[in-house]
């Protein structure tokens, strides 16, 4: 098995051994080699191969998600195993991820599996080494099996630190998925990898093949950026993390001037959560587009995907825009109407 990579996977051999080098390099993780790469179809495409890896061996595994939770995860695990996730509700006003009972859950047996997002779309919570470290202690001694999609990872900020789930070495029931949709802004290109034991790598490669058949070819164009220019990689982020945290300072202090609503301080992602005071989620949208911007109703990341909560109190918005983008959307919410004037 630990020469898997060389045998099925030579074609992108340059993509894994330039993403082994980078993390290396940016994240610490000196541990990594090219065997321990996978490339995968972007995030989500590693998710669903590890979660179908899963269950090629162990069928009957039961999986868990944390509110608040990406939509996705839930579908992805329903289609790996013909069952949704157990949802774990939130703790606290800050909709924090409840540890305690997800670890009282996998103690007593009744789950087996779970996936965790960190940094954490929507509320843009980063993980610390204790939970990190909470989680590959289940890991070790309940054999939990821990994906983490770290899409984010790039933009952590605000003084916080990204918590590597591989600083205490590899584990087959590890898996981290990462990629660069959000940090590159190409989404379309489907370019991800997969960070683990070669024997897990080669499990989820062989679930992944006959959907994706292989990674996208633009893994050669990033593979080339991230050997030759890790640098100008590194100064990009730097410069989009203070684009992000400059645009939610703006944006949080014209939605709070306009709607009132209690901003929660993201520590990364390209988001930022309130909290609102209507009836429903979807009412607090109507009454931001009646003043000519888009929200996130903050109910797609509770509860069941099948059967949303009304209302969450939380509503989410999107950081990731021009500074003059974000300019224009302060400007329309100071010029905007009264909402009584606009039937709210």
């Amino acid at each position: 098995v630990s020469d898997w990579s060389s045998d099925v996977c030579s074609s992108d051999l340059e993509y894994r051994s330039a993403l082994a080098a980078l993390v290396r390099k940016v994240y610490g993780e000196e541990n990594i080699a090219p065997e321990n790469v996978l490339a995968v179809a972007g995030v989500a495409g590693g998710v669903s191969a590890a979660l179908f890896h899963l269950r090629k061996q162990r069928p009957d595994c039961k999986f868990a998600v944390l509110e608040p939770s990406y939509t996705y995860h839930s579908h992805e695990v329903e289609r790996a195993f013909g069952r949704f996730p157990t949802v774990i509700p939130a703790l606290g006003k800050d909709a924090e991820p409840n540890w305690p009972e997800l670890k009282r859950l996998v103690e007593a047996n009744e789950v087996h599996g779970v996936i965790v997002t960190n940094p954490l779309n929507p509320t843009g919570k980063v993980y610390t080494p204790d939970e990190v470290q909470m989680l590959l202690g289940l890991a070790d001694s309940h054999g939990l099996f821990v994906i983490f999609d770290e899409c984010y990872l790039d933009m952590v900020f605000d003084g916080n630190k990204h918590a590597s789930p591989f600083m205490t070495g590899l584990r087959d029931n590890v898996v981290a998925c990462r990629g660069f949709s959000k940090c590159l802004g190409c989404q379309s290109w489907r370019c991800g990898y997969a960070i683990s034991t070669p024997s897990t790598l080669l499990g989820m490669m062989t679930m992944m093949d006959p959907l994706f058949i292989c990674a996208n070819w633009t893994q050669h164009a990033l593979g080339e950026y991230f050997r030759d220019h890790t640098e100008d990689f590194l100064e990009h982020c730097d410069k989009l993390n203070g684009l992000l945290q400059d645009n939610w300072a703006l944006l949080s202090r014209a939605f709070v001037e306009r709607f009132g609503w209690e901003p929660l301080q993201p520590q990364g992602t390209m988001y930022g959560m309130f909290k609102h005071s209507d009836e429903t989620d979807i009412q607090a949208c109507e009454r931001a587009l009646r003043a000519g911007v888009g929200v996130c109703p903050g109910n797609v990341f509770f509860g069941s995907v099948t059967s949303p909560p009304k209302c969450t109190g939380w509503v989410r918005i999107h950081c990731g825009v021009s500074r003059e983008k974000a300019e224009m959307i302060a400007r329309k919410l100071a010029a905007a109407e009264d909402d009584k004037v606009l039937g709210a």
